[in-house]
């Protein structure tokens, strides 16, 4: 099932939305323990939100006791998001054992290892904002909310009154948000992924003899070149490939040991808008590719990070490698684009993903895209809101990019079936040196 859930872009500065809710000086307010619906366990969203909001609490406990005033003047200076482990507070010892144990909840909960490191961070959401906290204005002191649907956000002044924001920013009021850093859980995300799927597959594209350049048969349709003897010239400067009797552009065939096939993100783009409120950070997007070995068994490449991809309406030129078809027995690929959520367990996704595609054998006989498949195998409880599957691409072809770009294209566009990504792939050859 598509989830119509569509990256950020940025909301418009507005008239100042802050609305007095609860509180006295003092009271260090905090949202109940939340239950999950019908008598549910909690989630692993839960586990992290709070996480989050015990460090937001130890901040605005430090910024109550005048711990980090001159810090947080320092953030409006210098950058928009510091690690929370590396604040120069006083009196350190509790804030930094409640942030460790935050810290180290998040990664549990995530399936990450402590190598991982700190992943908790405060953020100045509106940076409009910036000079009034470098007057010392008090700030208001929240944890980004796990459910990416809230139209509002309780946050909390230093002396524990609760004040309610709307989707629009406060212009005078600095709004610090108690988050994690995407970019990091990612990272370390796709590695727990890539080495997941290395030892499930150890010898993507060969054989059971080894033999890496066998192909297994191959119909004329999805026929690819298996190896070429030069990265693709430009069509300024080479005759166009020959054609086999089905019209399929082929390549002059050399040994596989010389390089590899490899089609490349030349630019994409996420064309439908969902505006999110101000206190939403950046996107944390990741691709995962699945295709069919040259044992006729499906299996997934190792994940591709997209820290790049982040707003709506906007074309990205990455120049980044997207598939290796050296590990591909036929010529049809399968992308899968997520978004990292608080729900996501990196360990646990890896496996669901293995154990699906571990099932599957023979292709084109389950009728089913392995895009499909690999969705299908993430359970329906770890979507936290309407915004961690991107969308989907379906049989990528070497051939076809090779066709357009031998006709003197830059590469071929796909569209995603969702309709929220464009995709302008390219086919180079990676020589080794």
């Amino acid at each position: 099932m598509y989830r119509s859930g569509l990256i950020r872009t940025a909301v418009a500065v507005a008239a100042s939305s802050v609305c007095l809710v609860s509180g006295a000086a003092g009271a260090w307010a905090q949202p109940g323990a939340r239950t999950a619906p019908s008598g549910a366990q909690p989630t692993r969203a839960d586990a992290v939100q709070d996480a989050k909001q015990a460090a937001a609490r130890s901040l605005r406990e430090a910024y109550a006791a005048g711990q980090v005033e001159e810090t947080m003047s320092g953030l409006s200076a210098s950058a928009d998001e510091v690690g929370l482990d590396r604040l120069p507070v006083r009196s350190t010892s509790k804030f930094r054992a409640s942030v460790k144990s935050s810290n180290n909840a998040i990664l549990a909960a995530k399936g990450l290892p402590a190598s991982t490191g700190n992943v908790l961070q405060v953020r100045l959401a509106n940076p409009q904002a910036r000079s009034a906290l470098a007057k010392g204005v008090q700030p208001l002191i929240a944890a980004e909310p796990s459910d990416r649907g809230a139209d509002s956000l309780t946050a909390y002044r230093p002396d524990g009154t609760a004040v309610k924001l709307g989707a629009t920013a406060p212009s005078d009021v600095p709004v610090l948000i108690v988050g994690t850093d995407g970019d990091r859980i990612v990272a370390a995300g796709m590695t727990v992924m890539s080495e997941g799927f290395k030892a499930a597959w150890p010898q993507a594209g060969a054989d059971s003899s080894g033999d890496h350049s066998a192909l297994k048969p191959r119909t004329a349709a999805a026929a690819r070149p298996a190896s070429r003897t030069a990265p693709l010239p430009r069509p300024a400067d080479h005759e166009e490939p020959a054609a086999d009797a089905s019209g399929i552009a082929t390549a002059k065939a050399t040994d596989p040991s010389q390089g590899k096939d490899v089609t490349r993100i030349n630019d994409v783009s996420l064309l439908q808008s969902n505006e999110e409120p101000f206190w939403k950070g950046g996107a944390e997007a990741f691709a995962v590719v699945g295709g069919w070995d040259k044992n006729d068994k499906a299996f997934a490449e190792p994940t591709l990070q997209m820290p790049y991809l982040d707003s709506t309406g906007l074309a990205y030129h990455p120049n980044q490698n997207l598939i290796d078809w050296s590990h591909f027995g036929y010529d049809s690929a399968d992308l899968v684009f997520l978004e990292e959520d608080d729900g996501t367990n990196y360990r646990d996704l890896t496996k669901a993903i293995v154990d699906a595609l571990l099932t599957v054998t023979g292709y084109g006989t389950t009728g089913i895209p392995l895009a499909n498949t690999i969705m299908d195998a993430i359970p329906e409880k770890w979507w936290t809101d309407e915004t961690d599957e991107l969308d989907q691409v379906y049989s990528v072809s070497h051939a076809a990019i090779a066709r357009a770009q031998s006709s003197g294209a830059a590469g071929l566009t796909y569209s995603g079936a969702g309709g929220n990504i464009a995709l302008g792939l390219s086919n180079v050859f990676i020589p080794k040196t």
